[in-house]
């Protein structure tokens, strides 16, 4: 048995991820927002009140292939697994017990990776970006040139937070304003989002105004800002969140792609604890940065066997909570206030 886990490790792994998420998504009842892209894939546009339109495409995508909630949430269940796929490249070095234990400890990807989401899209090209970026680091050719202008229009179709991501990797290195297959790609990812930017023209702006000057304006309170941060801790855990967290800020960057995964963990939460300052934010707003969280984390514990070994006890305990909560969500038991007439 154990020759057999050493030998099959990736596969036993990749194989219980699918089979766990595929029964998941094809046995829990829709979320509310779920619901509320359906409702966006029935009618297809260019653009939509608050999103742009890859989360309505993707979901209009499954529900050509297969009925029901499998099909809603199919393209999005790909994603998650190449996510991890993807996630697995970017790693500085290999340690594959200690990958399945951080993916494990993060109890999000499990329980929510299979949503029919923008977050689930926006996960997974900041993850592809980072990798393709990586490649054009090494080598910038034609081909990881385009690769890479594909990617960015994809990840800001995918939630407007992604343009945070393409800003920070800019900051990261001045060197990038002297290459001119930057501005290439630039050029190629701008063309491609210029549909949704003439429909955002066509309706006034819509999405923009709402984001930037309507949605969540409201008189400060402190615990805006002390339940976003104890938010971002419990995010990649909720109990490994405050191993990993602080693992992956202790981490020094030493390539390229590595200070630009850096800027975008660090300035993406700088960004949205400046706006707990304007209103309540969202735990998931941030929702990109776990990407750096992961692979950085992944990095110092590597190095670090007094951190490692705490992660590997809060692990079990993390283990059984998800296996409750997916059976709470499965068997949709959780008490509920029934809607009554006024």
């Amino acid at each position: 048995m154990k020759r057999i886990l050493q030998q099959q490790h990736r596969l036993l792994f990749y194989g219980s991820w699918i089979l766990l998420g595929l029964l998941q998504a094809a046995f829990s009842e829709l979320r509310d927002d779920e619901a509320y892209y359906r409702i966006y894939a029935l009618f297809p546009a260019r653009g939509y009140f608050d999103h742009p339109p890859f989360v309505a495409l993707f979901v209009k995508a499954g529900m050509m292939i297969f009925p029901g909630v499998l099909g809603i949430r199919f393209f999005f269940l790909l994603f998650n697994v190449l996510t991890v796929f993807f996630l697995e490249k970017l790693l500085p070095s290999k340690n594959p017990s200690l990958f399945y234990a951080i993916l494990f400890s993060m109890a999000l990807l499990q329980l929510g990776g299979f949503l029919a989401a923008p977050d689930t899209l926006l996960i997974f090209f900041t993850t592809l970006f980072f990798y393709l970026y990586r490649q054009f680091t090494i080598k910038a050719n034609w081909v990881n040139t385009l690769n890479l202008g594909f990617a960015a229009a994809a990840l800001i179709y995918s939630k407007y937070h992604g343009v945070l991501v393409l800003l920070f990797t800019l900051l990261s290195d001045r060197y990038l304003f002297k290459n001119y297959k930057v501005y290439i790609a630039g050029l190629l990812a701008l063309s491609l989002y210029m549909p949704h930017l003439y429909w955002q023209y066509q309706h006034d702006w819509v999405s923009f105004r709402y984001h930037l000057f309507e949605s969540n304006v409201n008189p400060y309170k402190v615990t805006y800002t002390l339940n976003y941060i104890l938010g971002q801790f419990l995010m990649p855990g909720p109990l490994a969140g405050f191993i990993l967290l602080p693992a992956a800020f202790l981490y020094r960057p030493e390539r390229r792609h590595e200070w630009a995964m850096y800027f975008t963990m660090g300035g993406t939460y700088l960004f949205f604890l400046i706006s707990s300052f304007r209103g309540k934010v969202e735990a998931n707003w941030p929702f990109q940065a776990l990407i750096p969280v992961i692979v950085f984390s992944f990095a110092y514990l590597s190095e670090n066997d007094r951190w490692r070994k705490w992660l590997y006890r809060v692990l079990p305990v993390t283990l059984l909570l998800v296996v409750l909560l997916r059976v709470l969500m499965v068997m949709d038991i959780v008490p509920y206030k029934t809607v009554q007439k006024q």
